[in-house]
């Protein structure tokens, strides 16, 4: 190991500063300092360096990168390491003759792929998607082979042949290849299936390939939000069991008017219809009804034995049988820079389905991060919640650290908060607030409706006696209200805004809808 520095906590924690934000930014500085530490326990870079005859080739690409000394700063990491037969291996598939053939940022964005900000031992792997990003913004997807923990496998690519390393700073998994990173949209990742290629050229010819191509949205100069989206692709196969062998074949059977890049017209319809806004891998989906491109189209999912899509009870010649669409697992969760995608094994048609309950995180929309105050202005830019006379904290709840709310900056009288909910499926349902009470909440609260009054003004400010100790009271618990009943004739997106009549802040968490 090399020579010691003592260097005190507080320049400690400069330097892992510096040296995390020269991670995330890929700024260009002069050479960082390397921070060794005897420890019982080696850091992650140290580590390697101690076993080097395994890992050369990765040390060497965290050399270029610039990221080993990052590596060696106290945190808590989880780092996937691809040994040197993976590194040897990769490097030939790519056509290169060692890992300095490669350009810099493809090998920076590579290690980001690998490591993770968080220290995750295998027992607490997912079967399924990880729902901690890596360095990259991405999401690795592990599988379990029969037996539970005997093969893990990470993007059904690399295996994890030596697990939970223990270093000072996180934990080791060795793999036995390199995981390419993601670069490619989700349309590109189907275009270069050539089992989709009806499925990707009907994107193409409808203009829905534009949209599924964006990766960022940029709001204003310094804010930008990433794309999401969810395909259900039918393979070639599946469409060729339906009687559909070419483009030309599917503009016969869908599209009702000339122009097919509207997205009224049928064919358009049908191909948004399998485009679902947000990112959902397999583990992470459940029993609702998911928005599409198509306007106010929702795809139905319901979780039994399996998943099932658009599940419903047909009469089959008087007999009543039940039909779905499957999703054909061995090709799913198919990871894209802006989404996932999900192949099916029948032709899936738009569906009415029929209501479920609905449940809108309102601190879940696009643009607005933890810990950050909003103002009045600032929220133009966030597609969704505008504000009148106040801006909105987006904070952690007085409850856990865990939760979070959105919280009124000011608690004059005439604040104003609107949200715009996603399309809601057509039926009957009550609308309940929740949230986390306080003294200082505001007493007098009046809802709205797609701007018609809704129901009666309601306290933000409940009281609760604690059990067995009178004559105290309690504000800081989590509570709803049942703010009114609403009859919808049609899926459409809706308007709820609330208004204060008194003095105080106004909370809000996430809002219910019960069918009935």
């Amino acid at each position: 190991m090399k020579t010691i520095r003592q260097i005190s906590s507080h320049m400690i924690s400069c330097l892992v500063a510096v040296a995390s934000l020269l991670l995330i930014t890929g700024c260009q500085v002069e050479d960082p300092i390397e921070v060794f530490y005897e420890e019982e326990e080696l850091l992650i870079s140290a580590y390697l360096e101690e076993y080097s005859g395994e890992y050369s080739s990765l040390l060497r690409v965290l050399e270029i990168t610039r990221i080993k000394p990052i590596l060696n700063a106290y945190g808590h990491y989880t780092f996937f390491a691809p040994d040197n037969n993976a590194f040897d291996e990769f490097c030939q598939e790519q056509g290169c003759s060692s890992v300095e053939d490669f350009a810099v940022t493809y090998l920076t964005m590579l290690i980001k792929y690998h490591l993770l900000d968080i220290d995750v031992e295998t027992h607490f792997l997912p079967n399924g998607v990880l729902p901690d990003t890596t360095f990259s913004g991405d999401n690795l997807i592990f599988s379990f082979s029969e037996g539970g923990l005997k093969t893990i496998m990470i993007n059904s690519h690399a295996t994890i042949i030596e697990r939970d390393i223990k270093v000072e700073n996180g934990r080791i998994h060795k793999i036995d290849k390199v995981l390419p990173p993601v670069f490619l949209s989700v349309y590109d990742r189907i275009s270069e299936e050539p089992a989709y290629n009806l499925f990707a050229e009907a994107l193409e010819a409808t203009g829905l390939k534009d949209t599924l191509n964006v990766i960022n949205i940029k709001l204003k100069d310094d804010l930008s939000i990433k794309s999401r989206f969810t395909l259900f692709p039918e393979s070639n196969q599946v469409f060729e069991g339906a009687g559909i062998h070419s483009l030309d074949e599917l503009i016969t059977k869908y599209s009702d008017s000339d122009d097919i890049t509207n997205p009224e017209n049928g064919l358009n319809r049908f191909m948004a219809y399998h485009c679902v806004t947000g990112q959902y891998f397999l583990n992470q989906i459940d029993s609702f009804n998911y928005n599409t491109l198509a306007v106010n189209e929702q795809i139905n999912v319901t979780i039994g034995d399996d998943i099932y899509l658009n599940r419903k009870i047909i009469d089959n010649n008087g007999q009543s049988e039940e039909w779905h669409v499957g999703i054909i697992a061995a090709g799913s969760n198919n990871p894209a820079k802006n989404g996932v995608y999900h192949s099916i094994d029948k032709v899936m048609e738009v569906y009415e389905p029929e209501p479920v309950y609905f449940k809108f995180e309102l601190t879940d929309y696009q643009g607005i991060s933890p810990n950050t105050v909003y103002s009045e202005k600032d929220l133009e830019y966030i597609d969704g919640i505008s504000t009148e006379n106040t801006g909105l904290y987006y904070r952690p709840s007085i409850l856990d650290e865990d939760s979070m709310y959105l919280e009124t900056t000011s608690t004059m009288v005439g604040w104003v908060v609107e949200f715009t909910l996603s399309p809601v499926t057509k039926g009957r349902y009550r609308v309940i607030l929740h949230w986390v009470s306080d003294n200082d909440r505001a007493p007098s609260v009046q809802a709205f409706w797609d701007d018609q009054l809704f129901g009666a003004d309601f306290s933000m400010r409940r009281q609760k006696r604690p059990p067995r100790r009178p004559p105290e009271w309690l504000y800081d618990f989590r509570v709803s209200h049942e703010i009114g009943v609403v009859t919808l004739s049609e899926t459409s997106s809706h308007i709820l805004k609330f208004i204060s009549l008194q003095e105080g802040f106004g909370e809000f968490d996430y809002i219910t809808l019960r069918p009935f």
